[in-house]
């Protein structure tokens, strides 16, 4: 099993860094953000095939991991070589992100 290199755009820097800090001021549990995000993370670098696409994507091959304990989806695509990071996005606003290639 190979783990791969995992990166995020641009946008999906904006997006982990408005989720950070809301959580941060939100929340008790401080820590339960950084340890739900590093949890996904492990799992798409070793296993980003598992799991449903997301359909209503513009962008070939985007899966969703949804991160229950944040009520987040993390939106990614993936080669042989690394997994691209491209939106972290709210599980409860009703839609899905703006995903551009």
């Amino acid at each position: 099993m190979k783990k791969r290199l995992v990166r995020f755009t641009a946008t999906a820097q904006l997006h982990l860094a408005r989720e950070k800090a809301w959580w941060l001021s939100h929340r008790d549990y401080l820590e339960v953000f950084g340890a739900e995000l590093a949890q996904a993370i492990d799992v798409i670098a070793l296993l980003p095939g598992a799991g449903a696409g997301y359909v209503q994507s513009p962008v070939p091959g985007v899966r969703p991991v949804y991160l229950r304990r944040v009520d987040l989806h993390l939106y990614y695509t993936f080669d042989d070589q690394e997994v691209t990071v491209r939106a972290l996005w709210g599980a409860r606003r009703g839609h899905g992100p703006d995903l551009k290639d």
